[in-house]
């Protein structure tokens, strides 16, 4: 019995497929996961195991390289069931992520704490958001988002910045993604301001940023409990 599957079945359990209403793992990848784990393992099981798979720290490191030039296999580890509920949490997290409780960051206004009672435009991107601190990267201080001259978070935890996609946090995807950006040959504007429901709830802004430390947090502390994915060589 092998120990891992090859990459290119990677494909056919669904990662990377187009969304769609099909079943993406094939009878013969699960075949392989109930000869190793046993005949009350599921289709779903398979994915919400790839899935907390392909989070552990041991994983990343082995298939970092892989993961831009080919498709990595996935490893058979000894405890299916540990993979499984971690990437079961981990699914239901990043889908909801919108849904999920708020992190308790503080939220000063003009220096005051506040919770949405301040006038709307306390809480709008001026332009882009920044990292408190002196200028420069050395001297930035993570723990502290500045969403505008009147407006900041306090209190973000070092975790928050722990888990990465692509090299960046949620939060750090958000600080250079949501920005007032003109575009000088056609005119348009795109100002996140205006996007769906912080238009005409701008402190929506606030609790979208207190969610997407909540996710981090909650990924890095599920990340943290997995065992090792990869056997020993």
């Amino acid at each position: 019995m092998k120990n891992s599957i090859p990459g290119a079945d990677r494909l056919e359990l669904g990662l990377a497929a187009e969304p769609s209403d099909r079943d993406n793992v094939t009878d013969w990848a699960l075949a392989q996961f109930q000869d190793r784990y046993g005949p009350e393992v599921t289709k779903d099981g398979v994915w919400e195991y790839t899935y907390g798979v392909m989070h552990a720290p041991d994983w990343r490191e082995r298939y970092r390289h892989d993961l831009q030039r080919k498709l990595p296999r996935i490893p058979l580890a000894d405890d299916f069931e540990a993979f499984r509920a971690a990437g079961r949490e981990l699914i239901d997290l990043h889908i909801g992520y919108e849904a999920v409780e708020e992190y308790p960051l503080a939220c000063l206004v003009d220096g005051e704490p506040d919770e949405g009672a301040a006038d709307p435009a306390a809480y709008r991107i001026a332009s882009k958001m920044r990292w408190g601190g002196g200028h420069g990267h050395r001297n930035e201080d993570r723990s502290v988002l500045v969403v505008n001259d009147r407006c900041r978070l306090v209190g973000i935890p070092p975790e928050a910045h722990d888990y990465t996609v692509s090299g960046r946090s949620p939060l750090h995807w958000a600080v250079e993604s949501l920005r007032v950006k003109h575009d000088k040959a056609s005119g348009i504007v795109d100002d996140p301001n205006g996007w769906h429901d912080w238009a005409g709830e701008p402190f929506n802004l606030i609790r979208h940023l207190r969610c997407l430390v909540t996710v981090s947090v909650e990924t890095a502390r599920i990340v943290a409990s997995l065992p090792p994915s990869l056997p020993n060589d």
